[in-house]
């Protein structure tokens, strides 16, 4: 075969792989956009006798959507639906796995893959057996007890096709024939199966969060209006002053949020993966990405956010930090402002610690009244002494604590003048910043005495 030039996208190699078989040859390459350092997977097929590529590139997303809402099961021929409904709702997979979309060279999907990252044996996914008896596979081929990786179902042709893919890290010498190289496969998937169940996700079962405030829909809302409210880069958190009698314009309110992210630079791991939890609008996480060189996924509970993040091409993934687990090992998880708004903060704080080397985080505290719940109902407040103890008790240990209220104070002002230009909305989050803002600014001493916001990082 002939060598032949790659149209390969502008990016970081990071892995590469050849797969030979069904009268093919088949060159697999992931990369990391330069931009958003996002994953970039491609594949090339050379059939004998092809003079050009055939080229595939694979797009990762989370459950329940892409960012353009499209829905994997909106994709799936009718006849595989009821199985496919049913592994899509399988609660781990929701919990902490990811679909795949496989674009053909036209750009459209021509293949779904779902992903089993703690690799279960397919007689444990009741959506398989099913997809089994309606496709009417022999019982006795084995294929129950193939430890499964990724189900991919393909999106074009007349006839449905199915794949089975088990993969693990190979250990040992190089498999002498396919027979050893299938046991030494099924071997290394039920350790790391094993692993994964006892070790990850046994602790952390899927959680069902209570009634109370919807707290996706409160911070959706037009994009147009909110930066109206935040400005153009969209930072919704508490700004950083060298002066706490600052008077701050919206210049100056940038200024200060800009501020707040880059003071976190010196606690982040440069260069390695971040898991932003409550990444808000993405100001925070397309900075440490352009500036710290940090792959990371964010996530958030809005699908508003989640749109406009997906649009921005940065990695995002739409969900309740209660419900979910990170999917996969991040090198350190961020929570800029967000844990407030977690009920069971014990439960994700040893959900992260499994997942996790590092946390940092700024957390609003409420020192001086009992825990309660604030702000149209989203935030769960509690004091800096339980959280320094929760931390503890969930095996953190604290490298770095520090008060920084005193620093915020003047964003009270700073919301209030960018709120007077933007008459009632309707908008009940907005509403509730108004009001909240007007009142910080009335008893702002006190409110700073009484309100520490922490800046933790452990490990």
């Amino acid at each position: 075969m002939a060598a032949q030039p790659l149209a390969v996208a502008d990016g970081q190699g990071i892995r590469h792989g050849i797969a030979i078989g069904g009268g093919a040859l088949r060159y697999y390459r992931q990369a990391r956009l330069p931009n958003t350092l996002a994953d970039d997977y491609q594949a090339w097929r050379w059939r004998p006798g092809g003079a050009v590529a055939e080229t595939r590139r694979y797009v990762a997303y989370y459950p329940p959507e892409t960012p353009d809402g499209l829905r994997p099961l909106d994709l799936v021929p009718e006849s595989l639906r009821g199985p496919f409904a049913r592994l899509l709702s399988e609660p781990r997979f929701v919990q902490a796995s990811a679909f795949w979309l496989r674009l053909g060279p036209d750009g459209q999907p021509d293949q779904l893959d779902l992903a089993f990252p703690w690799s279960p044996c397919a007689d444990t996914l009741p959506g398989l057996l099913d997809l089994g008896e309606l496709l009417k596979l022999p019982a006795g081929s084995g294929w129950r007890r193939l430890p499964v990786r990724h189900v991919a179902v393909s999106l074009v042709g007349d006839e449905p096709e199915i794949t089975l893919y088990s993969s693990a890290p190979w250990q040992g010498a190089w498999p002498a024939g396919e027979a050893e190289l299938r046991r030494g496969v099924k071997a290394q998937s039920l350790i790391m199966n094993r692993h994964a169940e006892t070790q990850l996700y046994a602790a952390f079962p899927p959680a069902k969060q209570p009634d109370g405030a919807d707290v996706g829909a409160f911070y959706d809302g037009s994009i147009d209006l909110w930066r109206r409210v935040l400005g153009p880069d969209l930072h919704y958190h508490f700004g950083i002053f060298d002066d706490p009698q600052a008077k701050p314009d919206s210049e100056a309110m940038q200024v200060a949020q800009r501020r707040a992210v880059t003071e976190l630079y010196p606690l982040l791991p440069q260069g390695k993966r971040i898991y932003d939890v409550g990444c808000g609008w993405g100001g925070p996480m397309s900075m440490w990405v352009r500036d710290l060189g940090c792959p990371t996924l964010g996530l958030t509970v809005s699908r508003d956010q989640y749109r406009h993040i997906g649009s921005l091409g940065l990695p995002v993934r739409l969900g309740n930090a209660e419900e979910t687990l990170p999917p996969g090992f991040f090198d350190c998880a961020v929570l800029l402002e967000s844990l407030c708004h977690m009920r069971d903060k014990e439960r994700l704080l040893r959900g992260l610690r499994a997942f996790s080397y590092r946390l940092v985080m700024r957390v609003h505290c409420q020192d001086a009244a009992p825990p309660g719940v604030v702000f149209g109902g989203t935030m769960h407040m509690i004091s800096s002494g339980d959280l320094r103890q929760l931390l503890e008790r969930t095996g953190w240990t604290i490298r770095h604590w520090q008060n920084r209220r005193f620093d915020t104070l003047p964003n009270f002002q700073g919301w209030s003048n960018a709120l007077r230009s933007v008459p009632p909305t309707g908008n009940a989050h907005i509403e509730e910043l108004r009001k909240w803002a007007a009142r910080g600014e009335r008893i702002i001493s006190d409110w700073g005495h009484n309100n520490p916001l922490i800046e933790v990082m452990a490990t």
